[in-house]
């Protein structure tokens, strides 16, 4: 997938803090190799709040005959909002570690910090591809995305419960699937360098002096419309139940012709699959490659993307509002 570096999550993304101005979510993102691709975009009012119009229903036109008229229907929208939720990856730590440290406090607080960051950006990723309880709103709390009788964007293999696997197809961009980053992508990072901030009570009844870092942005995810994923489910690796080019082929028809998608994303297991299934049918009989992409769509390859899933899941938790306009 194309990008360059204001339209992604870790350009849009800023650390709100003077005295770590050298800490950016750019270099955070190797360990969540989706969003490191993914495009971003800024909530649109600015705040926490994510508006957007779906298109629904086109305009009406036909042929008609010289003096005959025709009735033709106003096109129509679905007005969808959408809560962006609270990212917190803040972290506390004992005045004595942090004071030890051999190159000095500044650098210590600088060093948690980046680590506290890269490891929340990974759990944003599993949240992304996997049902949380925290409130933010993954790609399967979207009802299109769930199994049912009458899902049409998911490709269900069937493969044993507790054993499956995911392969998402994804149209990343402005008006498909897109990271929104509420308040203008800004995390806000607040430390007293002067006095530790809390008193801890340790697990003996003791207590310690330690500094508290608050962390914390709003983050939610746009799926701007059905057609802009596709997941095939229930890959448990058995004959007829392991990836393969045809597999993709049939995910890649579910998307609109004009409106095709630009990410693969399919963890280790599934890769090694696809991988086989092109060795099996090579003439040369040479083994394939891993690949990098299907169809010319770039394969993204993750570990953050579940290995374990069951063959259904259910949601009941609404994710937008939705209003016809």
């Amino acid at each position: 997938m194309a990008t360059n570096s204001t339209n992604t999550l870790a350009g849009l993304l800023m650390l709100n803090d003077a005295n770590m101005a050298d800490i950016y979510p750019t270099n955070l993102l190797d360990d969540a190799p989706v969003l490191a691709r993914a495009l971003a975009i800024p909530a649109s009012s600015g705040g926490t709040l994510h508006k957007y119009l779906r298109r629904s229903a086109a305009a009406g036109s036909a042929f008609r005959k010289i003096n005959t008229g025709v009735t033709n229907a106003a096109e129509q929208f679905d007005d969808i909002s959408l809560n962006c939720e609270y990212f917190d990856p803040s972290f506390d730590r004992d005045v004595a570690l942090a004071k030890g440290y051999r190159n000095g406090l500044s650098e210590y607080i600088r060093k948690e910090t980046l680590a506290a960051l890269k490891s929340g950006f990974a759990n944003i990723e599993r949240a992304v591809f996997s049902n949380v309880d925290s409130g933010f709103a993954g790609l399967l709390q979207f009802s299109d995305y769930v199994i049912d009788d009458s899902a049409t964007q998911i490709i269900n293999k069937g493969g044993a419960n507790g054993a499956s696997r995911s392969v998402w197809l994804l149209r990343w961009a402005e008006d498909g699937v897109a990271m929104v980053a509420g308040n203008d992508g800004r995390i806000d990072m607040e430390w007293e360098d002067s006095a530790p901030t809390i008193v801890k009570v340790s697990a003996s009844g003791g207590s310690y002096s330690a500094y508290r870092v608050t962390l914390g942005g709003w983050l939610g995810l746009q799926v701007g419309s059905k057609y802009d994923a596709v997941r095939i489910c229930g890959l448990d690796g058995t004959s007829g139940k392991a990836l393969d080019d045809d597999i993709i082929a049939d995910a890649i028809s579910r998307f609109a012709s004009a409106r095709q998608p630009n990410m693969i994303v399919m963890n280790r297991t599934s890769l090694k699959k696809l991988r086989e299934s092109r060795t099996a049918t090579n003439p040369s009989g040479k083994p394939a490659d891993f690949p990098a992409d299907a169809f010319g769509i770039p394969i993204v390859s993750t570990d953050l993307l579940p290995a374990t899933e069951a063959t259904a899941n259910s949601t009941t938790t609404p994710t937008t509002t939705t209003t016809t306009v």
